[in-house]
């Protein structure tokens, strides 16, 4: 694939011409991310680093909230380069290439070999992406092996429009040296990043259940009889209705006895 610019990923990630539900998929994942920006109060924490290599790169590294998961977050790494030493000076970035990683699963087990072979995918960060998702095409979930949308690479454009990650001079007011070494410390392999997902799904399916089955428990207590409710105040006024029987039969059998 020819070198692609973010806002040509987000017309249309498989490359070409704009395709025509582009407006729902932008609808749609705006929603999503607005919704996740008020769970984080409006804040994304992300870290720039700038390269002084040939093609003058970015990195943007963005700790991408899950929708699902609270307090949960993904590493999504861009990465702005240009080979047309034309562009070098602009201040918009929007022209420069792109190239992505992220430890969201969605990108591990469906994208990331087709990300790979569209020369989209991050080189520096190869050692953070599990080996076999690099090696071999996703045959269930992308047989074809196609470049798409992936949520948190989305999100991760929806942050850089938020903090105006586009324009240079922001870029390099908030840029720290880039150094390798330092970032891939920063990034979560994709392996341990997909188990804790699946570990803390695992613990909010557990709680979903429990308050199922709480809500369950407490739609039998309200439509049961009330004299069958355990504890009432009925059922303890029957129990004393039939002591004070049993007392007063008690009485009257020791009164006879004594006539």
């Amino acid at each position: 694939m020819a070198e692609m610019s973010f806002d040509k990923y987000i017309d249309n990630p498989s490359g070409g011409q704009v395709f025509t539900n582009r407006q729902m998929y932008k609808a749609m994942y705006k929603q999503k991310f607005d919704a996740v920006l008020v769970r984080e109060q409006g804040q994304i924490k992300y870290v720039v680093y700038r390269s002084e290599d040939e093609n003058d790169s970015y990195y943007i590294h963005i700790k991408v909230p899950s929708e699902v998961i609270d307090n949960f977050y993904y590493d999504v790494v861009i990465q702005l380069y240009t080979t047309d030493n034309t562009k070098k000076n602009n201040v918009n970035l929007r022209e420069y290439g792109v190239k992505f990683y992220s430890n969201d699963p969605a990108f591990v087990y469906t994208f990331a070999h087709s990300f790979k072979q569209n020369n989209l995918f991050i080189k520096d960060l190869e050692p953070k992406m599990m080996k076999r998702a690099l090696k071999e095409k996703a045959e269930i979930k992308n047989p074809k092996d196609n470049v798409w949308y992936v949520k948190s690479l989305y999100f991760a454009y929806l942050t850089m429009e938020k903090y105006h990650l586009f324009n240079r001079p922001m870029l390099n007011q908030h840029s720290i040296k880039y150094d390798r070494m330092a970032l891939l410390s920063k990034v979560t392999a994709a392996d341990i990043k997909v188990a804790d997902r699946q570990h803390e799904q695992e613990l909010l399916d557990a709680k979903k259940k429990r308050e199922r089955e709480e809500a369950r428990r407490e739609k039998q207590r309200a439509l049961a009889p009330k004299h069958l409710v355990k504890g009432s105040k009925q059922t303890k006024i029957s129990t004393v209705s039939k002591t004070s029987k049993v007392s007063t039969v008690s009485k009257t059998t020791r009164k006879s006895k004594i006539t």
